[in-house]
């Protein structure tokens, strides 16, 4: 059998990984396979012991819901993984399997060092993914940062990915005014995903009145316009869609699982990811 690496998560049918892995696997001519393996909560302990015992096994990507929880079944947690307190990236080495979280990699490689000045960042969601996101802001200085969560109390625990912020929470309840005045304003959560709820229309309102001239980022890659980015951007706010962050991300994954830096992304790859991609 062939070395393989796989993503994991529940759902996972939607998942570009594998046509982004694929193409680049076949670019440079590496022997290899990356698959997608959909794993339910309640079976993830059991999934990794059996990965355990596979020596073609290299390593996998972790997306929703096990971004929080597998890092205890893991034998070592990079200390950024361990910071952010998520991992969406486990590899098999010589010492166990190594946790590790590459979505900064890709959050940069999305907003770079798009303007944010001083001004307030606006961030839906209370997960793995909006732990990577703080974990950037970090290194860009905010004024504040505003949790928009189903559960403001409980997503008081993110304060740890990034105590050197200063974080508000808000219930979606009230998202018009912690929206308001964002210099960016950041989906990090998987409403809007397909075979997943779309984003409540109270929501997507309060995203259209503070839209205009604010920076509208969508973690979310499938479909690549959500309605979050088309009622934003029709409202005046500038898109960036999820598919340069997992692109982005991928990069590192991909060169820790098979040891090797892939192709930098070009039109082909884009065109080869959105060719399935539903834009309404």
């Amino acid at each position: 059998m062939p070395p393989f690496a796989e993503v994991i998560g529940d759902p996972i049918a939607h998942s570009k990984s594998p046509a982004l892995h694929g193409h680049w696997l076949s670019k440079l001519g590496l022997v290899g396979e990356y698959r997608a393996q959909s794993v339910e909560a309640a079976g993830l302990a059991a999934y990794l012991n059996g990965r355990r015992a596979d020596p073609d096994w290299r390593g996998c990507n972790v997306t929703i819901p096990h971004k929080e929880r597998i890092a205890p079944l893991l034998d070592q947690v990079s200390p950024d993984a361990a910071a952010i307190g998520a991992v969406n990236c486990v590899v098999r080495a010589d010492y166990g399997l190594w946790g590790y979280n590459t979505d900064v990699d890709g959050i940069v490689a999305a907003l770079g060092e798009k303007p944010l000045g001083s001004r307030k960042v606006a961030v839906i969601g209370a997960g793995g993914a909006a732990r990577a996101m703080l974990a950037y802001l970090a290194g860009r200085s905010p004024s504040e940062v505003t949790i928009i969560a189903r559960d403001p109390l409980k997503a008081e625990g993110l304060r740890s990915a990034a105590p050197d912020l200063s974080l508000n929470f808000a219930s979606l309840d009230s998202a018009h005014d912690a929206l308001a005045d964002a210099a960016l304003i950041v989906n990090a959560s998987p409403l809007g995903m397909d075979g997943l709820p779309p984003m409540p229309e109270p929501l997507l309102r309060a995203v259209e009145d503070n839209a205009r001239g604010t920076i509208l980022f969508d973690m979310v890659y499938q479909p690549l316009r959500t309605g979050f980015l088309r009622r934003g951007a029709a409202a005046g706010g500038e898109p960036v869609d999820g598919l340069t962050m997992l692109i982005g991300q991928a990069r590192s994954a991909f060169e820790l699982f098979f040891r090797t830096e892939p192709p930098q992304a070009d039109e082909e790859l884009r065109a080869l990811l959105t060719g399935a991609t539903r834009t309404s």
